[in-house]
């Protein structure tokens, strides 16, 4: 069952303005995504720029460009499902990156992060927009410390959002993929139980 948001809605300084389709003042702060945490958000962020690196192949040097952090999007400037899944798989997208790249403790460069979405599908539950998507996402060529070059296959993996006027709330899902909306809305995680804030709406 999909989340009836249909009709494009306004926005009042820089805030999503009523992805629920409820309207008026909420009474419960915590019926709202951000009512559900005691902090702000949490989230890697940085801004790591590409820069090119020199890399041994062989007996050859060749110059390689190494990967760099999408920066987080501005939050749907309507309330339609289409606008609402696309920044959804956006912020996923640069969720990953930063991730990966705010990560000091990593050793080598990072030349390539593919993400690619298999599955995204929106469904509502106690009357929050849910978000699932299966995604193949991660560092998938690089160079190690020592000067080795290194790729990797990427397999699907599936995360939950939950979203409305108020912020973004993120979570890891075991679900890959499922054939039937009903069976992701029934099997995911529940990102305001189990997962973060990772978006404040002002």
């Amino acid at each position: 069952m999909l989340a009836a948001l249909g009709t494009a809605m306004g926005v009042t300084a820089g805030c999503v303005d009523d992805l629920n389709g409820d309207t008026g003042n909420k009474d419960d702060a915590a019926d709202t995504v951000a009512g559900h945490f005691d902090t702000g958000p949490e989230r890697p962020e940085c801004e790591v720029n590409s820069e090119t690196i020199e890399v041994q192949r062989g007996d050859e040097t060749r110059e390689a460009d190494t990967a760099a952090t999408i920066p987080y999007p501005d939050p749907p400037t309507a309330g339609s499902e289409d606008d609402v899944l696309e920044y959804v798989e956006e912020f996923d997208h640069a969720y990953v990156t930063q991730s990966i790249l705010c990560d000091r403790s990593q050793s080598g460069d990072v030349l390539r992060i593919g993400y690619s979405v298999d599955t995204r599908e929106q469904f509502g539950r106690e009357g929050i927009d849910h978000v699932f998507v299966s995604r193949a996402a991660g560092a998938t060529h690089g160079i190690d410390d020592g000067g080795g070059e290194w790729v990797a296959d990427l397999g699907f993996t599936g995360v939950v959002y939950a979203i409305d006027d108020t912020g973004l709330a993120r979570t890891e899902s075991d679900t890959v993929d499922s054939p039937d909306v009903e069976d992701i809305a029934a099997d995911a995680p529940d990102p305001l139980e189990d997962g973060e804030l990772v978006a404040a709406f002002e």
